[in-house]
């Protein structure tokens, strides 16, 4: 299988690996022309120049270095309310100590700077427990003990109701949501944990409902890391194990714990990563992070050697500028053809170095399928028709990157493994004619008094309580964004979507602005459309992204229709661990059934560049299972 012969090529190719993704994998938002997190392998990672292998024979100072990213921060670092790229990127490098983590190859292990046992038990009911000890002498970086129910809090505060109380919307990943107990617990059915327990300490259990296993990823689901009791919550508040699993004190309410959450959402001051949490600059977009002391090292026990890491935002105009003056000594996935070249100049002038690599993800235009004309699916289609992705991807990329067909990237093994199906797909080649067949066939074939669609102007449907809604799309871009400027004049002005009958409306506002209407599933949201892009984790987990009713499914597709696309996501977790070639056809009839849904039109998945200063060293990655965030951890500056 490619996935195998891949991953001896990155063993040969690179010295470190590991996580990209929230905890379990989920993917992140970004602007659009910059990746988040993160599912799969990538082909390989090229140096330029001298290359990113150490041959510095002076001394090193290992006193900062500057991360440039191009999508904004918002200072609210934890990913439980907005959950941007940026910000999650400074969450990770101060969120560590998982029980299971990953190798330089992406295969989940134990970890053993963090893990004294781990029993995992298949129970008569096709459930499974893994009961977990972890070592005595972890320490957050307040030098306060790690214990078991800070492990647990994970997952109890990531679907509590008195949290989601609290206005944080994001807060549940994949983990979780398999744990027995889940839907009970989170609806306020019970206010216990059924598939949790504590059992002392430094020990505790977390059962997986039978009905998501088997599970292909296998021990990836308790790859969760602590959060403090302290830093969350009121010191009198608890948790407590019943016979029926783990549940909080009686004084747990969202009016009792309201402050303390807030306060630790903004002020995230005892961390368990490599780097803690010391402060944001809001008129710079920057966060400084300061070594974790108390950090026992990864899954190899490597600590940071560089003692600042500041988290910055760099305009895409600016940022090549930016890295040459030293403003910023890194520029990560960097996208824009236009900045790539710039950025390889400077390379062949001396003085700085790159990385490439296939990304794990893709750029597209996000769809509420529940409101508005984009709920029909020839909607989406006409769209899809009037948009010439083509030339999109090749002017965005500057030929470093293509189009693809769903939410993937090249680089993944499983579409590399059925490349030949995936170019059998509908490419929604562009054509105002089968645009406008689409909309015909979608009983879009009215004026505004209800009289036959007289060929021009905007079209009508007649709904089912007889009105007329008109095909006018609400698009929220974020300012400063080259996708959205290309998408202005490759579709919003283009004369064939006025000729279709279809106009295409356009706000402009702050990342942080577009990310509260994305996340927004009601009917009442104003917007429609959304650009920007995604990265996928591993494990490659999107089932709940697609769960019809979940706050996850940003896209809002339901019915019929968004059951099977669930239900085939949901396939792919099912396949049997290390039944390769199960899963890749899985994969790919989700990905079939979702290029006919279309709740996004894909963009473009291009090939990444990270430009740096040659004063960085032993800085590699690729991108997906190593990201910048874990590569910082083994680099050094002169």
């Amino acid at each position: 299988m490619k996935k195998k012969l891949i991953s001896l090529f990155l063993i040969g190719a690179m010295t470190t690996g590991m996580v990209a993704g929230c905890g379990s994998g989920n993917s992140n938002a970004d602007a659009g022309n910059n990746a988040s997190s993160d599912n799969a392998a990538v082909e390989g990672t090229e140096a330029a120049a001298d290359g990113t292998e150490s041959t510095f024979n002076g001394t090193y100072s290992n006193k900062q270095v500057i991360l440039g990213e191009s999508s904004e921060t918002s200072g609210d670092i934890t990913p439980f309310w907005a959950n941007g790229a940026s910000d999650y990127d400074a969450f990770k490098l101060v969120t560590g100590m998982a029980p299971i983590d990953k190798d330089q190859t992406g295969k989940w292990i134990e970890n053993p700077a963090v893990l004294d046992n781990l029993e995992v038990t298949d129970n008569e009911d096709g459930s499974r427990t893994y009961t977990v000890k972890i070592k005595d002498g972890l320490k957050f970086s307040d030098g306060s003990d790690i214990n078991a129910d800070d492990y647990l809090l994970t997952y109890m505060l990531r679907c509590n109701e008195m949290v989601t109380d609290l206005e944080a919307s994001n807060l549940t990943d994949s983990t979780v949501q398999y744990v027995k107990g889940y839907d009970a617990y989170l609806n306020g059915e019970s206010d216990t944990f059924e598939g949790l327990h504590l059992i002392d300490d430094k020990t505790f259990s977390v059962t997986i409902d039978a009905q998501f296993m088997p599970y292909y990823y296998g021990q990836a689901l308790i790859s969760n890391e602590p959060e403090s009791m302290d830093l969350w919550l009121p010191e009198d508040v608890t948790l407590e194990d019943t016979e029926n699993g783990v549940k909080f004190s009686d004084n747990f309410t969202s009016e009792y714990i309201g402050d303390k959450v807030q306060a630790a959402r903004y002020d995230y001051n005892i961390c368990s990563g490599p780097y803690m949490f010391t402060s944001y600059d809001e008129n710079s977009y920057a966060y400084t992070l300061t070594k974790n002391p108390n950090f026992p090292g990864n899954f190899e026990g490597q600590t940071a050697n560089i003692e600042t890491v500041i988290v910055k935002y760099t305009p895409q105009d600016t940022m090549m500028d930016q890295l040459k003056t030293g403003a910023v000594d890194i520029l990560y996935q960097v996208a824009d053809g236009d900045q790539i070249e710039q950025g390889l100049d400077m390379v062949e002038e001396g003085n700085f170095n790159y990385l490439s690599y296939g990304r794990a993800g893709y750029g597209m235009i996000s769809l509420k399928c529940n409101q508005g004309p984009t709920q029909f699916k020839e909607v989406r289609h006409a769209m899809a028709y009037l948009l010439d992705r083509v030339t999109f991807a090749q002017t965005f990329t500057g030929g470093h990157g293509t189009v693809v067909s769903g939410p993937y990237g090249t680089q993944q093994w499983m579409a590399e493994e059925y490349a030949e199906e995936l170019d059998g797909l509908n490419s929604y080649t562009y054509s105002l004619d089968s645009a406008v067949k689409e909309l015909e066939d979608g009983g879009w074939v009215y004026n505004e008094d209800g009289s036959d669609y007289s060929g021009s102007g905007i079209r009508y449907k007649k709904l089912d309580d007889g009105t007329y809604m008109p095909l006018v799309i609400e698009w929220f871009s974020s300012e400063n964004n080259s996708v959205s400027d290309l998408l202005v004049t490759s579709l919003q002005q283009n004369p064939d979507v006025e000729a279709a009958g279809m106009k295409i409306n356009q706000t402009v506002g702050t990342f942080t602005d577009l990310l509260t209407y994305y996340y927004d599933n009601s009917t009442e949201n104003p917007y429609q459309m959304f650009n920007l892009a995604s990265g996928f984790g591993n494990p490659y987990d999107v089932a709940f992204q697609y769960e019809p009713g979940s706050s996850n499914n940003t896209n809002a597709l339901e019915g019929e229709e968004g059951q099977k696309l669930y239900d085939l996501a949901l396939a792919m977790n099912h396949t049997e661990e290390g039944d390769d070639e199960a899963y890749a056809k899985a994969w790919f009839d989700f990905i079939a059934d979702w290029n006919d849904e279309l709740p996004e039109i894909p963009l473009y998945s291009n090939d990444y560049h990270d430009f740096f200063t040659s004063k960085l060293h032993d800085f590699e990655e690729d991108g997906y299972n190593w990201d910048a965030t874990n590569a910082i951890l083994y680099a050094n500056m002169e």
